[in-house]
């Protein structure tokens, strides 16, 4: 059986869940609490193997009950369920240590999935918000790979015009660069990228997702 504690400010939320839980037939719930500061005495009690735990609450937030949380020791996986689906809570909610983040319109049957997912250590988040955060953690691959190359944001656009088919010529005139200069920058773009000609920069540029 998989116990559960259940953390909203809402009491006919909790409500619902019970109700919604109980047709599940492998899950309990075992407790309930309806601010970060119960949140964090009931599990520390209860010990659930799954804590449902609202974003917004009085007081303390549910990212910073995750966080006081993982500091006491608390061992449960956390599912963050809320209505709010902005990227940034997603990551905070994340970084503080939660092993979820669900929408509440997340469909019975999924939740109930997701709930059996996190009790046996995998972590979950609800589909519609999967994109965004995969967008996000791309762009930052993007920038860090970037960053360990030293190529600069000029490097970069002459990097998409030069597969764009465009002449040193005519890179000059966008960037406001003699040809020779744009030339002379390609050559130390070829060594950045450990390329031998313009071709073989501009798909070790795109291997890298750099453009």
């Amino acid at each position: 059986m998989i116990t559960v504690l259940l953390v909203d400010d809402h009491p006919v939320v909790i409500e619902g869940l019970r109700k919604m839980l109980a047709t599940a037939g492998d899950i309990d719930v075992t407790g309930e609490a309806h601010d970060a500061s119960g949140a964090i005495d009931r599990a520390r009690a209860l010990r659930p193997d799954v804590i449902l735990l609202d974003l917004r609450m009085p007081g303390a937030s549910g990212v910073q009950a995750t966080r006081r949380m993982r500091e006491q020791g608390v061992a449960s996986a956390v599912i963050i369920l809320t209505s709010y689906g902005d990227q940034a809570y997603v990551r905070q909610a994340i970084e503080a240590g939660a092993d979820g983040y669900l929408l509440k319109s997340t469909p019975p049957e999924q939740l109930i999935a997701a709930i059996r997912a996190a009790a046996r250590g995998r972590g979950q988040l609800s589909p519609e918000l999967l994109d965004g955060m995969l967008r996000e953690f791309s762009g930052l691959a993007r920038e860090q790979t970037q960053r360990s190359v030293d190529l600069s944001e000029e490097d970069l656009e002459i990097l998409r015009r030069t597969s764009e088919g465009a002449t040193n010529r005519e890179i000059g005139v966008t960037l406001g660069r003699t040809e020779v200069a744009v030339k002379k920058r390609l050559q130390v773009i070829f060594a950045k990228l450990g390329a031998v000609d313009r071709a073989h920069a501009v798909a070790e540029a795109i291997r890298r997702g750099l453009i």
